[in-house]
Protein backbone atom coordinates (compact mmCIF):
# COMPACT_ATOMS: atom_id res chain seq x y z
CA UNK A 1 0.00 0.00 0.00
CA UNK A 2 2.82 2.42 0.89
CA UNK A 3 4.61 1.54 -2.32
CA UNK A 4 1.44 2.34 -4.28
CA UNK A 5 1.04 5.67 -2.56
CA UNK A 6 4.71 6.53 -3.19
CA UNK A 7 4.36 5.71 -6.90
CA UNK A 8 1.22 7.84 -7.18
CA UNK A 9 2.99 10.72 -5.44
CA UNK A 10 5.95 10.43 -7.79
CA UNK A 11 3.63 10.67 -10.81
CA UNK A 12 1.96 13.78 -9.39
CA UNK A 13 5.33 15.40 -8.73
CA UNK A 14 6.58 14.58 -12.22
CA UNK A 15 3.46 16.10 -13.74
CA UNK A 16 3.80 19.25 -11.67
CA UNK A 17 7.49 19.56 -12.52
CA UNK A 18 6.83 19.53 -16.26
CA UNK A 19 9.72 19.65 -18.68
CA UNK A 20 12.39 22.31 -19.02
CA UNK A 21 14.51 23.25 -21.98
CA UNK A 22 14.77 25.61 -24.90
CA UNK A 23 13.16 25.28 -28.32
CA UNK A 24 14.48 27.08 -31.39
CA UNK A 25 12.90 27.80 -34.77
CA UNK A 26 14.89 29.37 -37.59
CA UNK A 27 14.80 30.54 -41.20
CA UNK A 28 17.81 30.62 -43.53
CA UNK A 29 17.75 32.37 -46.90
CA UNK A 30 18.65 29.73 -49.53
CA UNK A 31 22.16 30.30 -50.94
CA UNK A 32 22.42 31.09 -54.65
CA UNK A 33 25.22 31.26 -57.16
CA UNK A 34 25.79 34.89 -56.12
CA UNK A 35 28.24 35.75 -53.34
CA UNK A 36 26.34 36.98 -50.27
CA UNK A 37 27.10 34.89 -47.18
CA UNK A 38 30.78 34.96 -48.04
CA UNK A 39 30.73 38.77 -47.94
CA UNK A 40 29.68 38.87 -44.28
CA UNK A 41 32.91 39.47 -42.38
CA UNK A 42 31.75 41.95 -39.76
CA UNK A 43 28.39 42.21 -37.97
CA UNK A 44 26.92 44.70 -35.53
CA UNK A 45 24.39 43.84 -32.83
CA UNK A 46 21.95 46.73 -32.45
CA UNK A 47 20.19 47.43 -29.12
CA UNK A 48 17.39 44.92 -28.58
CA UNK A 49 13.80 46.13 -28.58
CA UNK A 50 11.33 44.74 -26.06
CA UNK A 51 7.66 44.41 -25.22
CA UNK A 52 8.70 43.40 -21.70
CA UNK A 53 8.43 45.86 -18.85
CA UNK A 54 11.74 46.93 -17.33
CA UNK A 55 14.70 48.68 -18.90
CA UNK A 56 17.28 46.07 -17.90
CA UNK A 57 15.73 42.97 -19.48
CA UNK A 58 16.50 43.75 -23.15
CA UNK A 59 20.03 44.87 -22.27
CA UNK A 60 20.64 41.61 -20.38
CA UNK A 61 19.41 39.60 -23.37
CA UNK A 62 21.56 41.67 -25.73
CA UNK A 63 24.69 41.16 -23.60
CA UNK A 64 24.06 37.41 -23.36
CA UNK A 65 23.64 37.20 -27.14
CA UNK A 66 26.74 39.27 -27.82
CA UNK A 67 28.87 37.15 -25.48
CA UNK A 68 27.71 33.90 -27.09
CA UNK A 69 28.36 35.31 -30.55
CA UNK A 70 31.92 36.24 -29.60
CA UNK A 71 32.52 32.83 -28.06
CA UNK A 72 31.36 31.05 -31.22
CA UNK A 73 33.60 33.05 -33.55
CA UNK A 74 31.10 32.80 -36.41
CA UNK A 75 32.20 36.13 -37.88
CA UNK A 76 35.62 37.68 -38.24
CA UNK A 77 34.52 40.83 -36.37
CA UNK A 78 31.68 41.89 -34.09
CA UNK A 79 31.34 45.64 -33.58
CA UNK A 80 31.82 46.99 -30.07
CA UNK A 81 28.55 48.04 -28.39
CA UNK A 82 29.81 51.52 -27.50
CA UNK A 83 30.33 52.41 -31.16
CA UNK A 84 26.89 51.04 -32.01
CA UNK A 85 25.29 53.13 -29.24
CA UNK A 86 27.14 56.26 -30.36
CA UNK A 87 25.89 55.81 -33.91
CA UNK A 88 22.32 55.24 -32.71
CA UNK A 89 22.48 58.58 -30.89
CA UNK A 90 24.05 60.27 -33.89
CA UNK A 91 21.24 59.03 -36.17
CA UNK A 92 18.64 59.82 -33.47
CA UNK A 93 17.34 56.25 -33.43
CA UNK A 94 15.62 55.32 -30.17
CA UNK A 95 14.93 51.73 -31.28
CA UNK A 96 15.31 49.44 -34.27
CA UNK A 97 11.63 48.99 -35.03
CA UNK A 98 10.73 49.82 -38.62
CA UNK A 99 14.24 50.48 -39.95
CA UNK A 100 14.06 51.00 -43.72
CA UNK A 101 16.66 49.87 -46.25
CA UNK A 102 18.34 53.27 -46.45
CA UNK A 103 18.89 53.43 -42.69
CA UNK A 104 20.16 49.85 -42.67
CA UNK A 105 22.60 50.71 -45.46
CA UNK A 106 23.67 53.88 -43.64
CA UNK A 107 24.39 52.01 -40.41
CA UNK A 108 26.34 49.40 -42.35
CA UNK A 109 28.47 52.07 -44.04
CA UNK A 110 29.14 53.93 -40.79
CA UNK A 111 30.16 50.79 -38.91
CA UNK A 112 31.71 49.07 -41.95
CA UNK A 113 29.52 46.05 -41.17
CA UNK A 114 28.06 43.78 -43.82
CA UNK A 115 25.19 42.60 -41.61
CA UNK A 116 23.14 43.87 -38.67
CA UNK A 117 21.58 41.72 -35.94
CA UNK A 118 18.25 42.99 -34.62
CA UNK A 119 16.64 41.50 -31.53
CA UNK A 120 13.16 41.69 -30.04
CA UNK A 121 12.67 40.43 -26.48
CA UNK A 122 9.20 38.90 -26.19
CA UNK A 123 9.11 37.21 -22.76
CA UNK A 124 11.38 37.55 -19.74
CA UNK A 125 10.60 36.61 -16.13
CA UNK A 126 8.28 34.51 -14.02
CA UNK A 127 4.82 33.45 -14.97
CA UNK A 128 2.06 35.16 -13.01
CA UNK A 129 1.36 33.35 -9.72
CA UNK A 130 4.02 30.76 -10.57
CA UNK A 131 7.67 29.94 -9.98
CA UNK A 132 8.13 28.95 -13.62
CA UNK A 133 10.46 31.29 -15.53
CA UNK A 134 9.97 31.97 -19.24
CA UNK A 135 12.15 33.59 -21.88
CA UNK A 136 11.47 34.27 -25.58
CA UNK A 137 13.63 36.16 -28.07
CA UNK A 138 13.31 36.88 -31.81
CA UNK A 139 16.45 37.75 -33.80
CA UNK A 140 16.97 38.75 -37.45
CA UNK A 141 20.25 39.13 -39.33
CA UNK A 142 19.97 41.66 -42.17
CA UNK A 143 22.30 42.24 -45.11
CA UNK A 144 23.26 45.93 -45.02
CA UNK A 145 23.74 46.14 -48.79
CA UNK A 146 20.21 45.24 -49.83
CA UNK A 147 18.21 44.81 -46.59
CA UNK A 148 17.61 41.08 -47.14
CA UNK A 149 16.96 38.92 -44.08
CA UNK A 150 19.67 36.26 -44.31
CA UNK A 151 18.80 34.47 -41.09
CA UNK A 152 15.98 34.65 -38.55
CA UNK A 153 15.53 32.72 -35.34
CA UNK A 154 13.29 32.52 -32.30
CA UNK A 155 14.00 30.80 -29.02
CA UNK A 156 11.67 29.94 -26.16
CA UNK A 157 13.00 28.65 -22.87
CA UNK A 158 11.31 27.87 -19.57
CA UNK A 159 12.28 26.41 -16.23
CA UNK A 160 10.85 23.29 -14.69
CA UNK A 161 9.34 23.12 -11.23
CA UNK A 162 11.59 21.05 -8.99
CA UNK A 163 10.58 18.90 -6.06
CA UNK A 164 12.30 21.38 -3.77
CA UNK A 165 10.19 24.21 -5.11
CA UNK A 166 6.99 22.20 -4.70
CA UNK A 167 7.89 21.41 -1.10
CA UNK A 168 9.01 24.99 -0.48
CA UNK A 169 12.61 23.99 0.25
CA UNK A 170 14.31 26.11 -2.42
CA UNK A 171 13.68 28.50 -5.28
CA UNK A 172 13.90 27.80 -8.99
CA UNK A 173 16.45 29.15 -11.49
CA UNK A 174 16.75 32.88 -12.02
CA UNK A 175 15.39 34.58 -15.15
CA UNK A 176 18.98 35.27 -16.22
CA UNK A 177 19.85 31.58 -16.07
CA UNK A 178 16.85 30.62 -18.21
CA UNK A 179 17.64 33.45 -20.64
CA UNK A 180 21.25 32.29 -20.92
CA UNK A 181 20.10 28.78 -21.86
CA UNK A 182 17.73 30.09 -24.52
CA UNK A 183 20.31 32.45 -26.01
CA UNK A 184 22.98 29.75 -26.09
CA UNK A 185 20.71 27.45 -28.10
CA UNK A 186 19.77 30.25 -30.50
CA UNK A 187 23.34 31.38 -31.19
CA UNK A 188 24.46 27.76 -31.64
CA UNK A 189 21.88 27.38 -34.42
CA UNK A 190 22.93 30.68 -35.98
CA UNK A 191 26.55 29.57 -36.00
CA UNK A 192 25.81 26.15 -37.49
CA UNK A 193 23.34 27.31 -40.13
CA UNK A 194 25.36 30.32 -41.24
CA UNK A 195 28.48 28.21 -41.74
CA UNK A 196 26.51 25.63 -43.75
CA UNK A 197 24.93 28.36 -45.88
CA UNK A 198 28.34 29.86 -46.59
CA UNK A 199 29.73 26.47 -47.64
CA UNK A 200 26.68 25.79 -49.82
CA UNK A 201 27.11 29.19 -51.45
CA UNK A 202 30.74 28.44 -52.33
CA UNK A 203 29.71 25.08 -53.78
CA UNK A 204 27.01 26.68 -55.93
CA UNK A 205 29.47 29.31 -57.17
CA UNK A 206 31.97 26.60 -58.14
CA UNK A 207 29.27 24.67 -59.97
CA UNK A 208 28.15 27.83 -61.79
CA UNK A 209 31.74 28.62 -62.82
CA UNK A 210 32.23 25.07 -64.09
CA UNK A 211 29.00 25.27 -66.09
CA UNK A 212 30.14 28.54 -67.70
CA UNK A 213 33.50 27.00 -68.52
CA UNK A 214 31.87 24.02 -70.20
CA UNK A 215 29.52 26.30 -72.12
CA UNK A 216 32.51 28.34 -73.29
CA UNK A 217 34.31 25.25 -74.55
CA UNK A 218 31.26 24.11 -76.50
CA UNK A 219 30.88 27.51 -78.14
CA UNK A 220 34.60 28.01 -78.92
CA UNK A 221 35.65 28.40 -82.63
CA UNK A 222 36.70 25.20 -84.35
CA UNK A 223 40.43 24.44 -84.62
CA UNK A 224 42.28 23.98 -87.93
CA UNK A 225 41.85 20.23 -87.64
CA UNK A 226 38.09 20.48 -87.13
CA UNK A 227 37.40 23.16 -89.76
CA UNK A 228 35.43 21.84 -92.72
CA UNK A 229 37.54 21.24 -95.88
CA UNK A 230 37.33 23.94 -98.54
CA UNK A 231 35.33 23.00 -101.64
CA UNK A 232 37.64 22.02 -104.50
CA UNK A 233 37.22 24.01 -107.75
CA UNK A 234 37.20 22.05 -111.02
CA UNK A 235 40.23 22.64 -113.32
CA UNK A 236 37.97 23.91 -116.13
CA UNK A 237 36.52 26.55 -113.82
CA UNK A 238 40.00 27.65 -112.70
CA UNK A 239 41.12 28.10 -116.37
CA UNK A 240 38.02 30.18 -117.13
CA UNK A 241 38.67 32.48 -114.17
CA UNK A 242 42.31 33.00 -115.24
CA UNK A 243 41.33 33.90 -118.83
CA UNK A 244 38.82 36.44 -117.58
CA UNK A 245 41.52 38.13 -115.47
CA UNK A 246 44.08 38.43 -118.36
CA UNK A 247 41.67 39.11 -121.27
CA UNK A 248 42.51 42.54 -122.80
CA UNK A 249 39.88 45.19 -122.78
Amino acid sequence: MRRTLWAAGAIVLATMMGCAGASVKTYVKPPTGQRQYGNIKKVAVLPFDSVVEGAQAPKIAENLFLQELLNRGTFEQVEEPRYVNELMKKLKLRNTEGLDREIVRKIGEELQAQALILGDLLVYGREENSEIVEFALQVNMVDTENGDILWSGRTYAKSSTTVGEILGVNQGPSPNAVAARGVARLVARLDSEFRKAREAEVQRMLEAAKARELAGEEGAPASEETKPAETEVAPEKQTEEILLKVKPK
